[in-house]
């Protein structure tokens, strides 16, 4: 949901918005005003939610989840841990999921820094709900939907559901 909801069909999108505005192939005054303070600063409240995503997805999508509804619910808490642990192993064998998880962790810590670094720039700028005052910054509104880019191409690589093994 985080990938497909927020960042590439919202987030994404009023980025490359922007970038338009800022190349005058549109006009939208109130993208103008409103694109830094409640746009570009919404990434702020989701940073959180890409962190536990990556963090989470490990455990979350690991098939040793089966466990934890019938029928194999029903399995012996001795048989649980030896056969979750084993079904965990061979998920992990099958599929380059650590890989795949640094990936993302990379992609979202260069997001924040990114984000940090972009709105450390905007700071010298007198009037940032201005199309024409924000134009100089274009190259960094670029670099920040690039790494936005990144991160959900590898979020992307991520499970939507449990696989059995």
């Amino acid at each position: 949901e985080f990938n497909h909801d927020w960042l590439k069909n919202v987030y994404l999108i009023r980025i490359d918005e922007f970038l338009n505005l800022l190349d005058d192939k549109i006009e939208d005054q109130e993208l103008e005003r409103r694109f830094v303070r409640d746009i570009l600063q919404s990434w702020e409240t989701h940073a959180k939610e890409a962190a536990e995503l990556v963090i989470d997805f490990e455990s979350e999508m690991s098939p040793r989840t089966f466990f934890d509804r019938p029928p194999l619910s029903n399995c012996s808490e001795t048989q649980k841990a030896w056969l979750g642990d084993l079904v965990h192993q061979l998920w992990l064998a099958r599929y380059p999921v650590r890989e795949w998880i640094s990936m993302a962790s990379m992609r979202a810590r260069d997001v924040d820094m990114g984000y940090g670094e972009l709105m450390k720039e905007l700071e010298s700028c007198e009037d940032t709900q201005s199309a024409h005052a924000l134009r100089r910054f274009r190259p960094a509104f670029a670099r920040f939907r690039d790494q936005c880019q990144d991160l959900a191409k590898a979020i992307e690589q991520f499970h939507r559901e449990v696989k059995v093994v």
